[in-house]
């Protein structure tokens, strides 16, 4: 479970990313910017909540007696 958060949260922070490159060196109008910039929130936001869920599985792994990592 651990590496599927991982990858998740690797492939997100990736197309965050992509997004802030268009966003500095892309030719995007006045209309598509905000959007963009929402899409990079977006990616750091579900990034740090990964990161906050896969904590929290391995504390309470970490609590269970008698299981092996």
């Amino acid at each position: 479970m651990k590496y599927v958060i991982r990858i998740i949260q690797a492939s997100t922070l990736l197309g965050g990313v992509e997004f802030m490159a268009m966003l500095f060196f892309g030719n995007l109008t006045e209309s598509v910017k905000p959007v963009v910039s929402g899409a990079v929130l977006a990616s750091l936001i579900i990034s740090g909540v990964l990161g906050i869920i896969d904590r929290k599985l391995l504390s309470k792994r970490n609590k269970v007696p008698g299981v092996l990592s």
